[in-house]
């Protein structure tokens, strides 16, 4: 048996019939199933600045566990669970950079990992009682081999190790041996089997397809590139408060927040400023957690993605140039957790309600605006915003910001769970409701409505936008070449941004998938 290598004819018979028994997984390979064709070539393997396998095994350990899907768990992505877990947030940062790139590169890189391993054994993936920690042991091990740069001998011992001591049953002696063989396998004929496999197979046909009807194979090809980098996650955008600055004291709070940053003992690669005067941190693999950096728990500073950012400018700047003085407007942020725009308008100088339908994520909003210290300028609200309207006695409302709930694939880098999304179940419905419950039942004439969406998908946003303007009510003011700077080739010709990862120069080539149109009430 070829997995196995050479060993005495009545232990391989013993293993493959205790594994057909235990978890349904014949051990022979068949090297002569069909295979796909995909468009996109393969790249070298990528070298990340993973920290290897001189790693502790507890490293392994969470990973596998976050990687193991449960009844419980499903509605979960794996970093989601990974994150969530006290072990975790007790282990030490070079352990919890280890696991969290662990685990999002083995979620990221999901499609062409279960391609190779369904060339090392007939039947993939597993089956029975013991599937779902055999298919998670044998994804991260296979993740370690051929995309994180890990000797072959130290990513097999220690994924088995760990797979050895994983649950509170046992798992059976031949099961233990089948991951063995399979990941030896993939140590040795692995390099050969991903150059048959592509970057597409880590896309939903659904995505995929999408994209292609979209933007025509060449920006296809760009994104995709852009949401397989496995270096993006090393990246961090930070947004700084500006609250009650002008002028020279904006030019000099971002300096010192530079500054800060630069002469941390933190080990930060580098420190730069973006066009939109966003910070980028390149973090090191001992960097440690986000709320150790510097000025953290001074509120100086939140963490936000540089396309997340465009909503937030846009209201900010039209309001600007339509009154003057904005300070103590009143607008409305729907659908506002975790925060960051939440954050930009209250550092803006407006009186902000907050809506937001999950009182989970509501809960973590409120903690972010209580850190920065504006929360007494925030009204936070607990309700589906199709639900609500202003009291009587409100402040008249100037702008609504909708960053509608969407399928995320312009995240897809950072949240790969995102990538293989199948449809759009009811949310297309649901940012139908709130463009329209606002237009209709908040805005009065003159009113500024920014619609924004980090989805890919023209169906979750220019549709919806173009839906929305055929009713008459609402106008397109265009965003114009030199408002929001480095965003210029993102305007499309409706005079709305459409950025796409991959597709911008310098810095911002590394950015999420955003979608934001401003309209007016006539």
């Amino acid at each position: 048996m070829r997995v196995l290598g050479i060993v005495g004819a009545l232990i391989a018979i013993t293993i493959h019939h205790s594994l057909c028994l235990q978890i349904n997984i014949p051990l022979t390979a068949n090297a002569n199933k069909s295979r796909h064709s995909y468009l996109l070539a393969q790249p070298t393997t990528t070298n990340t600045d993973t920290i290897k396998h001189q790693h502790s095994t507890s490293s392994r350990q969470l990973a596998l566990q976050a990687l193991i899907e449960t009844p419980k768990s499903k509605d979960l992505n794996p970093v989601t669970r990974l994150e969530s877990t006290i072990t975790f947030l007790q282990a030490d940062k070079r352990d919890r950079a280890f696991a969290r790139n662990l685990v999002s590169t083995t979620s990221r890189r999901l499609g062409q990992i279960d391609a190779v391993l369904s060339k090392c054994c007939d039947t993939y993936p597993p089956t029975g009682k013991f599937s779902s920690i055999v298919q998670a042991c044998l994804r991260l091990g296979t993740a370690q081999i051929l995309f994180l740069n890990t000797p072959s001998f130290a990513a097999v011992k220690e994924t088995i190790d760990e797979l050895k001591k994983s649950q509170k049953v046992p798992i059976p002696v031949p099961v233990i041996k089948f991951c063995n063989a399979v990941l030896r396998r993939v140590g040795r004929e692995g390099e050969e089997l991903l150059k048959e496999t592509s970057l597409i197979q880590n896309l939903s046909p659904f995505l995929y397809d999408g994209l292609i009807n979209a933007y025509g194979e060449e920006k296809t090809h760009q994104i995709v590139h852009q949401l397989m980098d496995d270096t993006s996650h090393s990246k961090v955008d930070l947004s700084i408060n500006m609250y009650g600055l002008q002028g020279e004291e904006r030019e000099q709070r971002i300096k010192d927040v530079i500054n800060t940053f630069t002469e941390s003992d933190q080990n930060f690669e580098s420190v730069s400023l973006l066009p939109n005067d966003s910070i980028r941190i390149v973090k090191c693999a001992n960097t440690g957690k986000v709320s150790e950096w510097p000025l953290y728990n001074e509120g100086i500073w939140w963490v936000q993605d540089v396309s997340s950012t465009l909503p937030a400018i846009a209201l900010t700047s039209t309001l600007t140039k339509q009154y003057g003085d904005i300070q103590g407007l009143h607008v409305i942020d729907c659908c506002a957790a975790p925060g960051g725009k939440t954050s930009q308008l209250l550092s803006a100088g407006f009186q902000v309600t907050a809506i937001e339908s999950s009182a989970r994520r509501s809960r973590r909003l409120k903690e972010n605006i209580e850190r920065i210290q504006l929360n007494e300028k925030c009204k936070l609200i607990v309700s589906p915003g199709q639900n609500w309207l202003p009291e009587e006695n409100d402040m008249p409302i100037v702008g609504v910001l909708v960053d509608a709930p969407c399928s995320a694939s312009g995240t897809g880098n950072k949240n790969p769970d995102a990538l293989r999304r199948s449809n759009f179940g009811n949310l297309l419905e649901t940012q139908e409701l709130l463009a329209n419950h606002f237009t209709d039942n908040v805005l009065k004439p003159g009113g500024l409505l920014v619609y924004a969406t980090c989805s890919l998908h023209p169906e979750e946003s220019e549709h919806q936008i173009l839906n929305l303007i055929q009713k008459g009510t609402m106008q397109t003011i265009p965003f114009k070449k030199g408002e929001i700077p480095g965003f210029d080739d993102a305007i499309d010709e409706n005079g709305w941004l459409r950025v796409l990862p991959g597709t911008l120069e310098g810095d911002l080539k590394e950015c999420d998938g955003f979608f934001v149109a401003r309209l007016v009430k006539v």
